[in-house]
């Protein structure tokens, strides 16, 4: 007869996250996981087959609610550059900041699960083309200039909005962050 689960998975995942997110792949040992989790070993290998497995899970969970933040914002009608703005001023630093967790899996391609690192590539490339969308309905609504690159923009949308989370982590302030957008927001809009 098999033993009762006694934990929840949800909070065990997001108690991972949350060391994975401040510790990084390989920051953050397995006692640490038992530990921080509340699960002995036996049960993190049998449900996640391991710390790879746990951490894809742990990402899994924070892009869903990540790409939930984004499509709200960036699906919004009409579509244009009202979205990108407002969608770029949402993002908060806080004192307890660690960065976007799907950029910092980014940055540890070599380390992390490839998985992982699959998973936070179509994330990415998903919040590009939610900014191209904005982006082409804010080129036929004369927002933005007939002839730009809108796959350019785009890009370089997705580009800023991964640097804005980097800056976070360096202690750019919010009114430094706001500039940046003013800035980039006055680039983007039809002359």
């Amino acid at each position: 007869m098999a033993r009762p689960r006694l934990y929840v998975r949800d909070e065990v995942i997001d108690k991972a996250m949350e060391l994975f997110w401040r510790q990084g792949y390989e920051g953050a040992h397995l006692q640490a996981l038992v530990e921080h989790t509340g699960l002995n070993r036996f049960s993190l290998y049998k449900e996640f087959g391991g710390k790879a497995g746990l951490f894809e899970a742990a990402l899994e969970r924070f892009l869903g609610f990540l790409l939930a933040q984004y499509r709200q914002v960036l699906t919004q009608a009409p579509l244009g550059l009202e979205n990108i703005e407002a969608v770029l001023k949402s993002l908060q630093y806080g004192s307890q900041y660690y960065g976007c967790f799907m950029l910092n899996t980014l940055t540890q391609k070599d380390t992390v699960p490839p998985g992982a690192f699959e998973k936070a590539v179509a994330a990415s490339e998903e919040i590009e083309a939610l900014y191209h969308g904005n982006l082409v309905n804010a080129a036929a609504r004369g927002q933005v200039n007939a002839g730009a690159s809108l796959s350019g923009l785009g890009k370089m949308l997705q580009t800023l909005d991964q640097g804005l989370h980097i800056q976070g982590l360096a202690g750019t302030s919010d009114a430094q962050k706001d500039r940046v957008i003013a800035a980039a927001m006055s680039l983007l809009r039809a002359t």
